[in-house]
């Protein structure tokens, strides 16, 4: 029996629920883009979505004729020059649908060895060889020289999309300010008319850090939280995909898979593949279920939430068990008063979690899990 679902990071289901208005007003930016600056965040925790829909944005870029880089981050980016060389790569090597270091004139940038050994060698000294001013004053100038070539090539401009982009932040190393670079730099090229567009996607932190960076970053982006699917779009997600198969789930029991999964797209994804992996029946019911259950969140825990788990040191996780009892939203006063420990090194217990992707900040003195029913496989193990 072939199997239609398809849990993993990024890959693409064989039907994408629930992200309809997402998708539809993407597209109706690029439109608007033709005339009015556009840029995007995509906002959420683990396992909403997020990279499938970037990769959906991929197709609406090469159907309204829209050049698209994309690029996923880490923490190693986020150092102005090394930041600063991954953006430059993307634009001149890494554009899908022309190369424009082969298009573009060894004059226009100034690149005086050949692209090749240029791109291939140190974006940053090729800079201050040729361009002078500040990184963000440099980072302007390539853009403006490389536009004319985008546009020649019969393209309405570049769309950046860029993932896991909560990795970049102002101020984590001293005077290193890579999103000021980035706002500062797109947002007067854009003001030029020149059609640049960027698409952010990360954590929840993300927005916060680009309005800490740039506070006109409030109307410089689109902000749309990605979060769980309503029950009629999770219905669909499970119950379309089994129209193209041999195989049939009992309406009990996609009702208690949507309950258990709260609507999460990955959990919609990983709970049916699991039970036509290890059922071998055409009719699936919800006895099947209740049978394979114990199996199927010892599969789940192993392979989705232990490896982030144990990311955390003793003390830490010994805070997460703590926090997995408060959740959803974790006050620090209600944390400390139920951890009983001081509350500066509560305070550097939550920063390191929050450094290792599993919490983030909500408010002040209040926090969530960054993976989804995280605090149930806290119960469950602890």
């Amino acid at each position: 029996m072939s199997n239609p679902f398809r849990p993993g990071n990024g890959i693409m289901p064989p039907y994408l629920a629930g992200r309809e208005d997402e998708i539809l007003g993407f597209e109706k930016s690029l439109s608007s883009a033709l005339s009015l600056p556009q840029n995007l965040v995509l906002s959420g925790i683990r396992g909403t979505g997020k990279t499938v829909l970037l990769r959906k944005f991929e197709e609406i870029c090469t159907k309204k004729k829209w050049l698209f880089v994309k690029r996923e981050f880490n923490s190693k980016l986020n150092h102005e020059s090394e930041f600063l060389n991954a953006l430059l790569t993307d634009i001149i090597a890494k554009t899908r649908g022309i190369s424009l270091a082969k298009k573009l004139k060894k004059p226009l940038i100034g690149f005086g060895r050949g692209y090749k050994e240029d791109i291939e060698g140190d974006f940053i000294s090729v800079l201050i060889q040729k361009y002078k001013g500040t990184l963000g004053d440099r980072l302007e100038a390539v853009l403006t020289d490389v536009y004319e070539s985008i546009l020649d090539s019969r393209y309405n401009g570049l769309v950046f999309l860029y993932d896991e982009f909560h990795f970049i932040e102002d101020g984590k190393i001293a005077d290193n300010h890579p999103l000021s670079l980035l706002l500062e730099s797109f947002s007067h090229v854009q003001q030029e008319g020149l059609r640049y567009y960027l698409v952010l996607s990360g954590l929840p932190q993300l927005f916060p850090n680009l309005v800490k960076a740039k506070t006109y970053s409030e109307r410089m982006f689109t902000v749309k939280s990605i979060g769980n699917l309503s029950r009629e779009a999770s219905q669909k997600a499970i119950m379309l995909p089994l129209k193209n198969s041999d195989i049939n789930f009992t309406n009990e029991l996609i009702d208690a898979l949507i309950e258990e999964t709260f609507g999460y797209p990955y959990f919609l994804q990983f709970h049916p593949y699991y039970l036509i992996q290890n059922v071998p029946k055409k009719k699936i019911g919800l006895k099947d279920f209740k049978e394979m259950h114990p199996l199927l969140l010892k599969e789940l825990d192993e392979s989705f939430f232990a490896g982030r788990f144990n990311k955390a040191s003793d003390s830490e996780q010994k805070i997460l068990f703590e926090m997995a009892r408060l959740a959803p939203e974790i006050k620090f006063s209600e944390l400390r008063e139920k951890a009983k420990i001081d509350k500066n090194y509560l305070n550097q217990i939550l920063i390191s979690l929050m450094e290792k992707g599993l919490i983030f900040r909500v408010g002040r003195g209040k926090y969530r899990f960054t993976l989804p029913l995280l605090e149930k496989f806290l119960l469950r193990k602890g």
